[in-house]
């Protein structure tokens, strides 16, 4: 099987298993693609300077929105120096931003406001969008019609549910699901993954978080990205390589 890891994050407190190692892995399970996600400016940096080295490796600028900060005044500052990252070139998307109302370490205000440069970033550059959105799913969709035009994007690691995933479609979005529709309490999740249109579905780790269920405990790497596919195959009733083929073609569609 063809895979690709259409979000991980390689740089992220490497430690002592460095991303070289992680994609050696990753090599030897099957994928063949990935996406270095960014959350800050520094990784995206990082994420930039390992998809230079790597060919099977893409790579994502954008900030976080539990990182966008807490001052208002500090904001806008943070942003321009992504626009000026974006504009030196060597990324394949923009992200992941979006919205976040689980946690409170940005206020949804300075949220939206980083959200929506975010958007016009992506828009100007003509790349894909990559969209965090937890309990966040009607504010998101607010955002995005605002927009009066289809979005090219994901919604990545997606959780909120059957309801609003027939709107973010009609958006034009893909819909990317990671180890936590392994879990065995995550029926909302796999009842979504049901409904995806199979030219708009991706599947990503997430790494190093939400380890699929067989591995669960550990810390996440995209070598394990083939636990995640086997389970939307079951979910979908499809054979895992069709799976595969499927999401390895539309991530490739999506990224470039």
């Amino acid at each position: 099987m063809r895979l690709y890891d259409t979000h991980c994050h390689l740089t992220w407190r490497e430690g002592a298993d460095p991303a070289a190692l992680q994609l050696q892995r990753a090599r030897a399970a099957g994928v063949a693609g990935l996406v270095c996600v960014a959350t800050d400016l520094d990784s995206a940096r990082a994420c930039r300077a390992l998809a230079r080295e790597h060919g099977d490796v893409l790579a994502s600028a954008g900030i976080h929105p539990n990182d966008v900060g807490k001052d208002p005044g500090a904001v806008r500052e943070p942003l321009a120096r992504l626009a000026a990252l974006l504009q030196e070139g060597g990324y394949a998307a923009v992200g992941e931003t979006g919205l976040d109302f689980y946690r409170d370490w940005t206020p949804p205000e300075l949220q939206r406001e980083a959200f929506r440069v975010h958007l016009e970033l992506a828009h100007r550059h003509q790349l894909p969008v990559i969209i965090h959105c937890r309990d966040a799913a009607a504010a998101v969709l607010e955002e995005l019609r605002a927009l009066q035009r289809p979005v090219r994007g994901v919604m990545h690691c997606y959780s909120e549910g059957p309801e609003p995933l027939l709107q973010f479609l009609e958006l034009g979005l893909h819909i990317s699901f990671a180890g936590n529709v392994t879990y065995p309490k995550a029926e909302r999740i796999r009842a979504s993954a049901r409904l995806v249109p199979a030219d708009r579905l991706l599947v990503e780790t997430d790494a190093p978080f939400l380890a699929p269920q067989p591995v669960r405990g550990k810390r996440n790497e995209p070598a394990y990205i083939a636990h995640t596919t086997q389970e939307l195959a079951a979910i979908r009733g499809a054979p895992a390589g069709q799976v595969a083929e499927v999401t390895f073609e539309n991530a490739r569609a999506l990224f470039g």
